[in-house]
């Protein structure tokens, strides 16, 4: 960085303060932290310095101290869990605003401390950021070096004494304040943290510490946060009504966006659909994106849940949206918000949009390749910036999100015929997890049926016990065009049907459409093959099918239909092996 000379700096900021400092240059990049700001963050040095300030904290207005010059004095902010009181103010020279800083207080201790160190010979190149610190008007400040001498006190501290810089720089701290006990500190290196303090007759909270260099105490510092106690208990009560706000929007968060499925909700047990989990497993321990194929009713969105539910972000929000279910107009202001009257009908206030409310988690994006090529541009440059901006918004908004995208489309087929953009395909396709149809896990069909029937007689309230060996046949027997969403329509009507006949078990005739549709499908491209006796039988099958899918299993009924005695029924069930 021209000009500044970061070592310096570096040496200064570390320690084992419980002060916070962030500094960023004139376009906002980190130039300074220190580790108390690191652990607040749990990064290391390297992840955070020369960052944007939004990658870091995305709510910052530090881009705005360094436009307009302002302080922001106490704003509470919770950091990765832990409430801190955070600082913001401008760094000038020459009159003229070169960067902006930033100090966090964590108010897991009892009381807020403002400053780590203060060396005695501070070069020129850190001198605006010191000089900034002591003329803050909220803080009550002073410095003297080995041997009492003041060498710094802030106007505040002055005016609350009733003196002025002459009185005070360059005397020694017991002239000025004849109770001050820094000159104890500098005999014992002790630290004093939150003392009661009298000022003018005011009680205010005083921290007191040593300035050590190599070793040696070269001076102390006494600083107060506050002018007087009140202050102190004003900034709890908000403090404490802060958390309790920000408890209750958490909950709702947590309660309204999190991942219902895991890992042990995926049924299967065929080598490929385990392959399958096994990756999905892995994938979850890293942060690309993943690109979920298949045809509908596969269990994509089960397998971005239990992604989700295995990774380090499962804490933090899971949220869902469906990119064919809302029309282009509404589909930007959902997934980036919009800002109090960016559009007529505009909720006062504005709102947030799924990627703000996935922060630290992870946005799933159904549907994806029903996207409309406008929107696919707009979440491409998303996905390679992580920033957004609200709909009628300036402000950029860091997005600290996992994207997890799925479609039952061939979106390379979409990409060659311009429907869907290459660049954006490439950034979702970081990992692809195909999933296999139903009718390539046939193996898979009983323990899924069994499994579904547990889940379904706990809805329904039923007590279906099994399937037969023959129905499962069956089941094993259909294409299932609509996948495990079918087998479970399916399953449930069949449930229904039991029920209604007072029927503990599932058998053939629970599923009439089921054998229909299988018998068509195994008949239908073998017809010209049959020979008249095979035409004959089958036509017989079919028939006895329809008729007790109109009886609803009814073999007394299905007989008189069919003009036949029940008897002979029984023995045509039992030749084309309809019942057990």
């Amino acid at each position: 960085m021209p000009g500044y000379n970061l070592d310096n700096y570096t040496k200064i900021m570390t320690g084992n303060s419980p002060i916070g400092l962030i500094v960023i240059d004139e376009n906002g990049y980190i130039k300074i932290i220190n580790q108390s700001f690191l652990d607040l963050l749990g990064i290391t040095h390297n992840q955070a310095i020369r960052k944007h300030i939004l990658e870091l904290l995305p709510n910052s207005k530090l881009l705005e101290v360094l436009k307009t010059g302002r302080v922001d004095i106490a704003d509470i902010w919770s950091i990765n869990g832990k409430d801190a009181m955070i600082i913001h103010f401008p760094i000038t020279r020459d009159g003229e605003i070169v960067n902006a800083a930033c100090i966090s207080i964590c108010l897991d201790t009892p009381y807020a401390h403002i400053l780590q160190h203060k060396l005695q010979e501070a070069e020129s190149e850190y001198k605006a950021i010191y000089d900034a610190l002591i003329e803050n008007p909220y803080l009550v400040y002073v410095v003297v070096d080995k041997n009492g001498i003041i060498t710094a006190m802030n106007p505040t501290y002055m005016n609350a004494l009733g003196l002025d810089k002459s009185e005070v720089i360059g005397k020694h701290i017991l002239d000025v304040t004849p109770n001050s006990l820094l000159p104890e500190i500098l005999k014992t290196g002790r630290f004093d943290e939150a003392d009661i303090f009298l000022i003018n007759g005011r009680e205010t909270i005083i921290t007191r510490r040593p300035i050590i260099k190599d070793g040696e105490i070269v001076g102390a510092i006494a600083q107060s946060l506050f002018m007087d106690i009140s202050g102190a208990k004003v900034l709890i009560n908000k403090l404490q009504e802060t958390k309790m706000e920000l408890n209750i929007y958490k909950e709702e968060i947590r309660r309204g966006y999190h991942a219902q499925w895991k890992f042990d909700d995926l049924i299967g047990e065929s080598p490929n659909f385990l392959r399958l989990k096994s990756i999905a497993k892995q994938l979850s321990h890293n942060v690309s994106n993943v690109l979920i194929v298949g045809e509908s009713g596969t269990g994509k969105e089960l397998f971005a849940h239990a992604i989700h539910n295995e990774s380090l972000r499962r804490n933090h929000p899971f949220v869902k949206i469906n990119c064919a279910a809302l029309p282009e107009n509404l589909l930007e202001s959902e997934l980036f918000g919009y800002e109090d009257g960016a559009f007529t009908g505009a909720r006062k206030g504005g709102k947030h949009g799924k990627f703000e409310l996935a922060m630290g988690g992870t946005i799933f994006l159904d549907e994806i390749g029903d996207m409309p090529l406008v929107m696919q541009t707009k979440l491409l440059t998303v996905l390679q910036d992580r920033v957004i901006e609200r709909v009628g918004g300036t402000k950029p908004i860091y997005v600290n999100v996992r994207v997890i995208a799925a479609t039952n489309r061939n979106l390379e087929q979409m990409v060659a015929e311009k429907k869907f953009r290459q660049d954006l395909f490439y950034r979702l396709n970081v990992v692809c997890l195909n999933l296999p149809p139903l009718r390539d896990r046939k193996e898979d069909i009983p323990i899924l049926a069994n499994h579904l029937l547990k889940k379904i007689n706990t809805k329904l309230g039923t007590d279906i016990k099994n399937i037969s060996p023959k129905a499962i046949e069956l089941m094993q027997n259909y294409s299932w065009p609509g996948n495990i969403r079918e087998l479970e329509n399916l399953l449930e009507r069949a449930i229904n049907l039991a029920d209604m006949h007072h029927e503990n078990s599932l058998t053939i005739k629970h599923f009439p459409y089921l054998v229909e549709n299988t018998y068509y499908e195994n008949t239908k491209d073998d017809d010209n093959q049959a020979t008249l006796s095979e035409s004959l039988a089958q036509l017989e099958k079919q028939k006895i099918i329809q008729a007790l899918k109109k009886t609803n299993g009814n073999k007394v009924q299905a007989a008189k239909l069919l003009g036949i005695y029940p008897s002979a029924l029984y023995r045509k069930l039992s030749k084309y092996s309809l019942e057990i």
